[in-house]
Formats: C-alpha cells, structure tokens, sequence
C-alpha cells in the first residue's frame, strides 16, 4: 500500500513515532539497498515494511524473520494476520501524515 503525505518526513522521527505509537511492537532500521527502511514487527513472523520516499510512505507486509519470510514467500502478502496488521499500521500513518 502507498500512502501520500503531505508533510516531510525525518527517518529517524518515523521511527520514535512509531515506537511511541505501537510500545508492544518492535520497531527498526534495516538497511535495505537501495535505500534504508523500518521494520515493524508485531511477532515472530508478522510485521511490515515501510520504505520511505518524497511524500510517500510504501507499507508492505512482511515476515520479519529471514527464515519464516522464505518459507512463506508472497503468501504473507495475501493472508489475513500479515494484511490486518499493514492495514493497522496504514491508518495511523495515514492519520498522523495527512
């Protein structure tokens, strides 16, 4: 999912918001090529990934974990845990950003 924000946005600050927003979720910085992202992971194989552009946040779903991401493959995308939790954390961004 891409959401449009109207303000810019600081990596850094993306990521104390979200640790402030979501306290039982782990958020990081994981150094993707070609640019960095955050990982927010709810639990050992459900999270997303946020990739972050000029004025677009990317919200992807993801298993956090290299192992279980392998083993699941695109399936993460489209089973429901992995597209609730993209869409819970789309609607707060999209609250706070737009």
């Amino acid at each position: 999912m891409i959401l449009q924000v109207t303000t810019g946005l600081k990596f850094n600050e993306l990521i104390q918001t979200l640790k402030s927003q979501f306290p039982g979720y782990t958020v990081y910085s994981f150094d993707s090529i070609p640019q960095k992202s955050i990982i927010v992971r709810k639990s050992f194989m459900i999270g997303v990934q946020l990739s972050i552009g000029e004025n677009k946040i990317m919200v992807e779903a993801c298993a956090p974990n290299i192992f279980i991401s392998a083993l699941l493959g695109f399936l993460s995308a489209i089973l429901p845990p992995y597209t609730n939790f993209e869409t819970e954390i789309s609607e707060f961004l999209k609250k706070k950003y737009n």
